[in-house]
């Protein structure tokens, strides 16, 4: 196998020169005539309503072409990928309340960046500050602030798979509750996009450059959202400096500048900067986590019982829903585990929306579980790698469905962990670990071992994808995801 590999053939890399001698084009090298360029005016409380929105000395500044709130261009309310709850639509500017530090309240369009930047200082906001809720546990107590009044509730969406007590019988029982923190996605670059309307040579209405990692889903979510004729509309995906999840599906800014340039007849490019990338952008992780894992007298696994809250963020964002999905599909892990009991909320929060980041609820499932495992080793006196090693899925046993459903079509997990304790050297590693610790040496070592498996199709999401296999037997593969 040759290093970069696949399957032992060597793999022509398409980006990288590009890349490494500056010729590569992103969005924000792209130009247009007579290009107007926006900047949003966001929100700096987490919580509070919209009394009234002063846009008039913004709008006289050189340069300022035009500002608009929400009620000028009366845009609909929808969802950025996923839809966790069909009542929590965000609108792609905020309405009547502001709901996360960082929600677009107005957009200017001016004739250069710094003009817009300017004029977005210039417009004045009268907020009605309200209560906030950041923690998502404190949002799903009585009596806490909503978000959505109407709602009576802050819960978007929960799941609970049964009554039954998985942990009953069990000899020895380990419990642990754990914080998935939020972080921030933070791409080399972040959202940006250039519409530019009109007809092309190909025919079509409208041409949209945008950062995307799934350019088909971001054309369809557009047209529909919009009520534009899907054949007429053309979108490409430039370079894209990053994405790792967070550039999926529709962003809330990205319709808004096509509603205008639309409007206005003229090409508009928006480009984040980093300060806004940092709290408009989609966060990850956010979840907390109570875990029980209950183990028989030879230390096998007997049951589990997980219940998760899923921090949505504001608007019932859909990185709330990974409690729901992903993490809940692979909470089994590599083990058998004959009951499991799998409950999870989804809770939203006055704080920026959460979303995917690399991997999207798989490494919380894994996180927690492998935490889980090392407590145990721990509690019940047996090493890390052979309590694993006892309760791992055979290589017999496949194709495996696990007590949430999902099915593995293949694997042989004790082999794979025996080839990694191999190679680490993982006995001499411990022996030198009880020297070390015997000796009283100033540095000591630590050895981590985690075993896990994900999935790696489905999601919910589509994307394009096409094959041409040619006479000669090769052949050439485009998909749409980056």
């Amino acid at each position: 196998m040759k290093p970069g590999s696949i399957l032992g053939n060597s793999v022509r890399r398409v980006e990288d020169p590009e890349l490494l001698v500056g010729a590569a084009s992103f969005v924000a090298n792209l130009r247009q005539p007579d290009l107007l360029h926006a900047a949003f005016v966001r929100s700096p409380l987490a919580h509070g309503r919209i009394v009234a929105i002063d846009t008039d000395d913004a709008a006289k500044l050189d340069g300022v072409v035009g500002v608009w709130t929400a009620r000028d261009l009366e845009l609909p309310a929808h969802h950025g990928l996923f839809v966790l709850n069909e009542r929590c639509a965000r609108p792609p500017l905020a309405t009547d309340k502001v709901r996360f530090v960082g929600e677009a309240v107005a957009v200017v369009m001016a004739a250069s960046e710094t003009a817009a930047q300017d004029a977005a200082a210039a417009v004045v906001v009268d907020y009605e500050p309200l209560e906030a809720v950041v923690d998502p546990e404190a949002a799903l107590a009585d009596g806490a602030v909503l978000q959505f009044e109407e709602l009576g509730t802050n819960l978007a969406a929960g799941v609970d798979t049964g009554p039954e007590d998985p942990l009953e019988g069990a000899e020895t029982v380990v419990r642990l509750r754990m914080v998935s923190p939020r972080v921030a996605v933070v791409p080399m670059e972040g959202d940006a996009i250039m519409a530019v309307p009109g007809d092309d040579e190909q025919g079509h209405d409208l041409t949209v450059w945008v950062a995307t990692q799934m350019p088909h889903a971001f054309a369809d979510a557009l047209a529909r959202v919009l009520g534009l004729d899907r054949q007429r509309l053309r979108v490409v995906a430039p370079h894209v400096g990053g994405g790792f999840g967070a550039k999926a599906g529709l962003v809330h800014e990205h319709t808004v500048i096509v509603a205008v340039a639309r409007r206005l007849g003229r090409p508009v490019r928006w480009v984040q900067g980093r300060s806004d990338n940092m709290v408009a952008m989609p966060h990850g992780r956010a979840q907390v986590q109570y875990v029980e894992v209950g183990f028989d007298t030879d230390g096998r696994l007997s049951g589990m019982r997980v219940r998760l809250v899923g921090d949505c963020g504001a608007y019932a964002g859909f990185g709330g829903a990974l409690a729901l999905g992903p993490t809940r599909m692979m909470a089994q892990g590599v083990y058998r585990i004959p009951r499991i009991r799998y409950a999870a909320a989804a809770a939203m929060t006055t704080t920026t929306p959460v979303g995917a980041f690399r991997g999207a609820g798989r490494p919380e499932a894994s996180q927690m579980l492998e935490r889980a495992m090392d407590l145990a080793a721990a509690e019940l006196g047996i090493d890390p790698v052979e309590l694993r090693r006892r309760n791992l899925i055979g290589a017999d046993e496949f194709p495996y469905t696990t007590q949430m459903g999902t099915v593995y079509d293949s694997g042989d997990y004790a082999r794979a962990l025996e080839r990694a304790v191999e190679v680490a050297g993982y006995d001499e590693l411990r022996a030198e670990q009880v020297a070390r610790r015997a000796r009283g040496d100033r540095r000591q070592i630590g050895i981590g071992v985690a075993a896990y498996v994900e999935v790696t199709a489905g999601g919910g999401a589509e994307e394009y994808a096409s094959l041409e296999v040619l006479t000669d037997g090769t052949a050439t593969l485009a998909v749409g995801t980056s």
